[in-house]
């Protein structure tokens, strides 16, 4: 039914639009479904917080504009007389939009390149999403072991999600739909995807305060990535109460591995590696796990049930009070670092399956 709607609108837009104004290069053509009685639209740019672009008066629930742009925005119609607005993206092409008042209805708007990215974008993570929404309820209310097994399945779609994402960016480099949908996401990203995001994405989106957000987390993040320098010490102790220096294991190949016992995805990583240390620990490779508890019995508790055979530290200051989670601009959890033998930091946020290749390649196993 949605689908004949959306049909039916773009019937009467091609039949309702005729060219554009001389002097203009969009017109946007809309009506409101509404019994209130209504005055005025008007178009917002959504760049920096809202500008208004211009204002036209409402007759017989239908309203025009047109104008020039040299750019894509992000953009939003609202109507004097309902609180329904509808956001699009608005460049140089021909518009129609019907707002309904009623929020149960859509309130499509058809036309431009940058829409129809962002729908088809939309549209192919929408089962993704979905399903990481019903996976995400379920975690809520499962107990810790079932919330390991739930981190798994999630990390799983996590994957999907980002190799949409990259496959889209590479596809449209140019899109201002694609960076601003992502906008979100860019303060979690590591470094390396950062990296990857920034030099995909054309230079030419920076007027866009989505390239300038990336832009902002790719330097802050550029300025915390180690690989290249001197890993920072680490001198505590171990979950045994031991003296632990991290300067001691110069000489071996070191993942120092930040983790929490109420982190899932940690739990997960944490039963991943142990066969891989068991594997490898022959040829001299080590673990260091660093735990961002704020309570003993918490880490020791996961230690013993993840089956953890390598060394153990914490301050027990949690993530936030951590001296050593702060020298290495550790924010969130799992955080990986590679350090080989002579103390220098060769790899940053790297997952299982690349530490996996790592020592295969390095040790041939």
């Amino acid at each position: 039914m949605q689908k004949n709607l959306i049909h039916s609108l773009f019937v009467a837009f091609l039949f309702s639009v005729g060219g554009v104004y001389a002097q203009s290069n969009f017109k946007i053509k809309g009506e409101v479904v509404t019994d209130k009685p209504l005055t005025w639209a008007y178009l917002y740019k959504m760049e920096k917080g809202r500008q208004l672009l211009d204002s036209v008066p409402v007759k017989d629930n239908q309203f025009e504009f047109a104008g020039s742009i040299d750019k894509a925005y992000s953009a939003s119609i609202a109507v004097k007389g309902i609180r329904r607005s509808v956001s699009f993206y608005l460049e140089p092409a021909s518009f129609y939009t019907r707002i309904e008042e009623d929020w149960k209805k859509p309130s499509p708007v058809i036309g431009g390149v940058q829409n129809a990215i962002a729908k088809g974008y939309e549209a192919e993570n929408k089962r993704i999403q979905d399903t990481m929404m019903v996976l995400g309820g379920k975690y809520e209310h499962a107990d810790s072991e079932g919330k390991v097994k739930l981190s798994l399945l999630m990390e799983e779609w996590s994957e999907q999600l980002d190799s949409t994402r990259f496959r889209y960016i590479e596809n449209y480099p140019n899109s201002l739909a694609i960076i601003d949908i992502n906008k979100p996401y860019f303060a979690v990203l590591n470094y390396v995807k950062l990296q990857r995001m920034k030099s995909l994405f054309d230079p030419a989106l920076n007027y866009s305060s989505a390239y300038q957000e990336l832009d902002k987390y790719y330097e802050q993040k550029k300025s915390e990535y180690l690989v290249g320098q001197n890993a920072p010490a680490v001198k505590t102790k171990t979950v045994d109460g031991k003296s632990f220096d991290l300067a001691g294991l110069k000489g071996k190949l070191v993942l120092l591995d930040f983790w929490a016992s109420w982190c899932a995805p940690c739990r997960v990583a944490n039963r991943k590696l142990v066969p891989t240390y068991e594997k490898y620990k022959q040829y001299g490779f080590e673990i260091v796990s660093v735990s961002m508890d704020d309570k003993e019995n918490l880490s020791k508790e996961a230690i013993k049930k993840d089956g953890i055979p390598w060394t153990q530290v914490s301050e027990l200051q949690g993530i936030r009070g951590s001296p050593i989670a702060a020298a290495y601009s550790v924010r969130q959890l799992p955080t990986l670092f590679l350090i080989d033998e002579k103390g220098k930091v060769v790899r940053q946020n790297m997952d299982h399956e690349e530490l996996l290749k790592y020592l295969e390649s390095r040790y041939g196993q």
